[in-house]
C-alpha cells in the first residue's frame, strides 16, 4: 500500500480529497465551511494531503484554491475554473453566455448583474489578464465576450453542483436543451 492509499484510510482525509476532487478550484473557507472540518484540522490534512501528492495547492491573489493531483485535470481551464468560482466573475460569465454567447459592454454587463460599472470593470479586467474575455473597441465604447465561450459553458456544466449557485443550475440546464 503506497502513502496516497494510506492517507485515504483516514475518514476526515478521505471526505476531504473527495471534497476536492468534486470541486476542483475551492478555496480554504470554502472546504471549511463545506466538510465542516475545523480550521487546524483542515490545514494539517491539506497539507498530508499536499505531501502525498494527493492534493495541489494554487495560490492566487488572497485565496489559495485546492486541486486533485489524480482526479480529473483542468489543464487551461484551471486558471478559468479558479476566476468562475469568484461570484462577481460567475455572474459576468452567466450574463455574456445567456440567452446565447454575445458581448456587451460594461453599462449593460453592471445592469444586468446588478453591480457598480466600476465593480464590472474591475472584474472585467482581471478576466481580459487570464484571457477568458475579449475586448473590442468601436469608437469611445469597448463591447466584452468571453474568449472560449464553449469552453467555459462546459465548465459550469460538468462543475455545475460544486458552485451551489442556481444561476449556474439553470444556465445548465438550458445549455444541456441546446
Amino acid at each position: 500500500m503506497d502513502d496516497a492509499e494510506q492517507a485515504l484510510e483516514l475518514n476526515v482525509r478521505n471526505r476531504l480529497y473527495d471534497a476536492v476532487n468534486e470541486s476542483p478550484g475551492l478555496h480554504f473557507r470554502e472546504l471549511q465551511r463545506r466538510t465542516g472540518i475545523a480550521v487546524g484540522s483542515l490545514q494539517y490534512h491539506l497539507d498530508f494531503l499536499e505531501r502525498v501528492h494527493l492534493v495541489r495547492k494554487v495560490r492566487e491573489g488572497k485565496f489559495t484554491r485546492y486541486y486533485s493531483v489524480r482526479g480529473e485535470q483542468l489543464g487551461e481551464g484551471q486558471r478559468v475554473m479558479s476566476l468562475i468560482r469568484q461570484d462577481s466573475i460567475r455572474r459576468i460569465v452567466l450574463f455574456l453566455l445567456h440567452p446565447r454567447p454575445r458581448q456587451a459592454n460594461n453599462l449593460e454587463i453592471s445592469r444586468g448583474i446588478g453591480l457598480s460599472p466600476s465593480t464590472v470593470s474591475w472584474h472585467l479586467q482581471k478576466m481580459l489578464e487570464a484571457n477568458l474575455a475579449l475586448k473590442e473597441q468601436r469608437g469611445r465604447e469597448a463591447f466584452f465576450s468571453l474568449a472560449n465561450p464553449v469552453q467555459v459553458a462546459q465548465l459550469l456544466v460538468q462543475h455545475r453542483k460544486s458552485f451551489l449557485d442556481e444561476l449556474v443550475d439553470n444556465f445548465a440546464e438550458v445549455w444541456q436543451q441546446i
